[in-house]
């Protein structure tokens, strides 16, 4: 059994925010970082992102916990929540669509439409209509997520969250010690389950107090991991 791996969240955390939906990439002196880090201690990540795009961001993590945890996989491992209502995500995607906001649609790896970010970055304003596609997902029974400082909003098929993935993929990964790195409210499950707790500071959560978290500035995050890294190996 592993000692410590490091589960980290992927928007906000890895790629900065504003870039998300224009370079979605971790940015290359973060990358060569995580990857060093990778070679020493399990990685894996923890996103609302799909598992196509988190495997594309970070292809060298041991897992992935995707869509908000609706799908995990690790190694030859792969599962998706329990009582996934695709179709009931689908409508609530096409209503979604009308709206003047970027709507992006998030699969598992089969194609299942899973669940439905609603992104009004760059708008002072939610879109009009987004409270009805929200009563519609409620009426529906998904999980819907709400942020008090980010210019999104979430709808999920399945009720889970990331602090079963954490605990899936601890498991799954048999260490003893997480490390999680996040950088909004719904990476609080996710910090409830780790032993140590890292906040990504960055434009869009100033205001974000979370008692218990080591806050590091995005800026900073590759000499911190460059750091952990060192401390690892001359241990």
């Amino acid at each position: 059994m592993a000692s410590i791996a490091l589960f980290t969240d992927l928007d906000g955390t890895l790629i900065p925010p504003e870039l998300v939906r224009s370079r979605a990439e971790v940015p290359p002196p973060l990358d060569a970082a995580l990857r060093r880090l990778a070679e020493l201690v399990p990685v894996a990540v923890v996103t609302t992102k799909d598992c196509g795009f988190a495997a594309r961001a970070v292809p060298y993590a041991a897992a992935y916990a995707c869509i908000n945890g609706i799908e995990v996989r690790a190694e030859r491992y792969v599962a998706v929540a329990r009582g996934l209502n695709t179709a009931a995500v689908e409508e609530v995607y096409k209503a979604a669509s009308g709206l003047e906001a970027y709507v992006e649609a998030k699969r598992t790896w089969h194609g299942e439409l899973a669940g439905v970010t609603v992104d009004w970055r760059g708008r002072d304003t939610p879109p009009r209509g987004l409270e009805e596609v929200l009563q519609l997902a409620q009426r529906l029974g998904l999980k819907i997520l709400r942020y008090s400082r980010h210019p999104f909003a979430d709808v999920y098929g399945a009720d889970v969250d990331k602090g079963e993935a954490v605990r899936l993929l601890r498991a799954l990964l048999g260490v003893r010690h997480v490390v999680y790195m996040g950088d909004s409210e719904n990476d609080l499950p996710a910090w409830r389950e780790a032993d140590v707790k890292v906040l990504i500071r960055h434009s869009l959560n100033h205001g974000l107090r979370i008692p218990g978290t080591i806050p590091v500035k995005y800026e900073d995050l590759p000499n911190y991991l460059e750091e952990a890294a060192r401390n690892m190996t001359s241990a």
